[in-house]
This record gives C-alpha cells, sequence and structure tokens, in this order.
C-alpha cells in the first residue's frame, strides 16, 4: 500500500502543477495581451491629445485659418485632425483629434479626443490694466484690497501691506514692495511674470458691424440711455439726446426688438448710461472723430441686474458689457451723492474706469461693482488721507461675476488667442 500510495501522490502532484503551470501560461499570455493593448491605447490617447495641441498651435499663429482636415504621420501610426466653426459669430470652434495605428497582423487600435474651444476674451479677467502709473503716479496695492478672479496687469505689481489675489495673477513686470520684506501679498493660486497681453486697437469698433441698424446711434455727441427691465417695464429701454430742447423727449423702445444680438452701438458720443438690465447686452461708445471728449460712458445712478446673480443659488442671466473707447465714469451729481451699485464688465480700450473729479468731490459712500474691469490705465475713484482713510470719493467693494470665466455679454472684445471651453476623450 505504501508503494501505490506514493504513486498516487506523485501523479495527484504532476497533475495540480500541470494545471497551475497552464494557469501561469495563461496568467502570463494575458498580461502580455492587456499590456500590448494598455500601450497601443495609451499611445494612440497620447497621438490624439498631440494632435489637439497641433491644432491650437496653428490658431495661435492664425486665428483666421479656415476649417479642414490635417494628416500626420507620427511614431508607426496616424494623426488625423479636422477644425470645424460651430458658432461663426462668436467664432467656437470644435477640434476632433484621432489618434490610429494599425499592426501588422490587421489590429487597429484608436483614441479619440474632442475639444471645444472659443476667443480667450477680456471679460474673463477681473481686473486688467496695461498701466498702473497713471500720470506718472504710483498706485499700489493695498492690505485692504482683495481681487476675486483673474487678474492681469502689463506693468508692475506695486504692494504696500498685504493685499490678497484670490485669483490667477499674471504681470508683464515685476512685482515692487514699498516696505520691503514687510509687504506680504497673497497669490492665492500663483503669480506668472513676463505676460504681455496687449489691448487691441480695434476692440470697440470691432463690435460695430455686429449691432442692427436699429441700434446704431450716429449723428449724436450726447445720448442719454437707460434700461428699463424693472418689474413694471419688463425688457424696454428709452433715450433721448438732451436734457431740455429739441431731442429732450424720450423714446421708448423694446430692448429685444431694438438690439436683438444685445448689441449697441454709439458712434462719436458721450453716453450717459442707468438703469436695470433686463436680458444680455453690450453698449460700445466709440471714438472715430478728433474730440477726445467723446467715447465714454458716464453712469448716471445705479445700473444693476433685474435678477440678481449675487444672491444663493441665483439663476440670472442677465449681464451687462460696457465697452468705451475712452473712458467709463461714475459721474459726479446728486444721484451719485451716496453709494453706487454697478453690475458690469467695464472695458476701457484707451483710457480708464473712475469717479469723475474723485480728487474733488465729497466722500461719496462706496462703488460696489459686480463684473470685472479691463482698462488701458489704472483710474482713480478717491483720494486718501495720511491716515489711510477716504478723503474725498469712493471707497471700493469690487466683486467678480464668476460667470464671466464661462460666458460673456455679445461680441465681447477678445485677447487674440483661443482657450479651451471642454475637452472629451
Amino acid at each position: 500500500m505504501g508503494g501505490r500510495a506514493s504513486l498516487i501522490l506523485v501523479i495527484g502532484f504532476t497533475f495540480i502543477f500541470m494545471i497551475a503551470g497552464r494557469n501561469f501560461n495563461s496568467t502570463a499570455t494575458a498580461t502580455i495581451d492587456n499590456y500590448t493593448k494598455y500601450y497601443y491605447s495609451t499611445k494612440c490617447r497620447n497621438m490624439a491629445s498631440s494632435g489637439i495641441n497641433l491644432v491650437n498651435n496653428f490658431l495661435w499663429k492664425n486665428g483666421g485659418i479656415a476649417d479642414r482636415t490635417y494628416s500626420f504621420s507620427f511614431d508607426g501610426g496616424t494623426i488625423t485632425d479636422s477644425l470645424v466653426t460651430l458658432d461663426q459669430i462668436q467664432n467656437i470652434k470644435k477640434i476632433v483629434s484621432i489618434g490610429k495605428i494599425t499592426l501588422g497582423d490587421g489590429t487597429i487600435y484608436s483614441s479619440t479626443s474632442k475639444v471645444i474651444i472659443k476667443p480667450s476674451l477680456f471679460s474673463k479677467f477681473a481686473y486688467f490694466s496695461n498701466d498702473e502709473t497713471p500720470n506718472g503716479s504710483t498706485i499700489y496695492w493695498a492690505s485692504k484690497d482683495t481681487v476675486f478672479g483673474p487678474m492681469h496687469t502689463n506693468d508692475n505689481l506695486n504692494i504696500s501691506g498685504n493685499p490678497v489675489f484670490e485669483g490667477s495673477v499674471t504681470i508683464g513686470g515685476t512685482v515692487n514692495k514699498a516696505n520691503g520684506s514687510n509687504d506680504h501679498p497673497q497669490f492665492q493660486e500663483g503669480l506668472q511674470t513676463n505676460v504681455q497681453i496687449g489691448i487691441p486697437d480695434t476692440g470697440v469698433s470691432h463690435v460695430a458691424r455686429y449691432a442692427a441698424s436699429t441700434a446704431k446711434f450716429t449723428g449724436h455727441s450726447l445720448v442719454y440711455f437707460e434700461f428699463r427691465g424693472d418689474k413694471n417695464n419688463g425688457d424696454s429701454i428709452r433715450y433721448r439726446y438732451s436734457t431740455s430742447g429739441t431731442g429732450s423727449t424720450w423714446t421708448y423702445k423694446l430692448a429685444s426688438t431694438f438690439a436683438p444680438n444685445g448689441v449697441i452701438y454709439f458712434q462719436n458720443a458721450e453716453v450717459h448710461v442707468s438703469g436695470v438690465v433686463k436680458g444680455r447686452y453690450s453698449l460700445a461708445v466709440d471714438n472715430t472723430a478728433t474730440s477726445t471728449n467723446l467715447g465714454s460712458f458716464y453712469i448716471d445712478n445705479d445700473i444693476t441686474y433685474k435678477t440678481d446673480p449675487t444672491t444663493p443659488n441665483s439663476t440670472s442671466t442677465d449681464m451687462l458689457g460696457l465697452l468705451a473707447y475712452n473712458n467709463v465714469w461714475i459721474t459726479d451729481n446728486d444721484a451719485n451723492s451716496g453709494n453706487v451699485n454697478v453690475q458690469a464688465s467695464i472695458y476701457c480700450q484707451k483710457g480708464s474706469f473712475g469717479a469723475q473729479n474723485y480728487d474733488t468731490r465729497s466722500i461719496d459712500g462706496f462703488i460696489n461693482l459686480y463684473g470685472g474691469i479691463t482698462q488701458n490705465i489704472r483710474g482713480a475713484v478717491g483720494t486718501l488721507a495720511s491716515n489711510g482713510s477716504i478723503k474725498t470719493g469712493y471707497n471700493k467693494r469690487y466683486k467678480y461675476d464668476s460667470r464671466l470665466q464661462t460666458t460673456y455679454p455679445p461680441f465681447y472684445p477678445g485677447c487674440g488667442t483661443y482657450q479651451i471651453v471642454s475637452w472629451f476623450e
């Protein structure tokens, strides 16, 4: 029995080892197959991503290239890219990139990436300036200053104290600290230097071609324009050309009919604005004349949205762009003698956002701005006493409208580049 038991034991172990060996061989083969699939699938995915980057580079060099298909041979495979315009007016485009590898045995691996891109617009900035030293006077970001959202200046960033920058910050120059190591600016999402973004000379005039004929003001150097989107007036507007005499009578229009695509254009004018905005509009005032007094907005009273976007869980889609060739001023008048509420994305191509007579007017209160500011030259809204308090003009309460990172007022001026809206793989 001992010999028979030993034989059975040997046969049993042999059988077990045969099964185990077969399983080990199958596992090894499956491992190689899985590794091969992973290798080529990953390679195709990387090729597709490379194709996206190639077309983006073409667009960086020439934003006006037409829709087309590209084909590239790369590392034993092919990359096929297609560029398609989804929205001609807003210039929104889609890039579809396919990375493909065909092996000798006929096995095909492929991966597809899809990207939606749109022009990078100045509306995305909470704050933008080209020059931080108006008339040679350095303006500092101080301890009580907080910038919510992306910020850029082509100039130096002048610091005095401990300002907080909650969004990404890019600057063309350097950080200058008035008090040396005692200044501690907080860059919550980082700081990048040596970045230049120019303000185009055609930002405002570019908008003009999109305005309907009914929404173009020409031949009037002074216009008073009011949004009337409150509960009693729907989305109506009204305008007049003087406060007395000829042109002093208000003309009333339904805003959605008057400006069906949201663009309202004023040529060679000084425009006084106020009211409650219902809908999405861009007001653009240009200056094609020789007078430097034209091409500016004057905010005569509060200008706000009908549906307040600052409330929790707000569904507001109301949005306004004030696009000025020169300046956007808070008017020095009785209506603005207290706090001023402004909800808008402001763009000043040649000038500044500021308060009219900021250095001589009385202490008026706060400018409560919800939106963003793009200006060629940093403007002033008040002056400071030696103790750091306001001596004339306004204190600032500026809050970034975060909706501007993904949407914008109609035909807002662009930075000359594209940004990615979505990426699918």
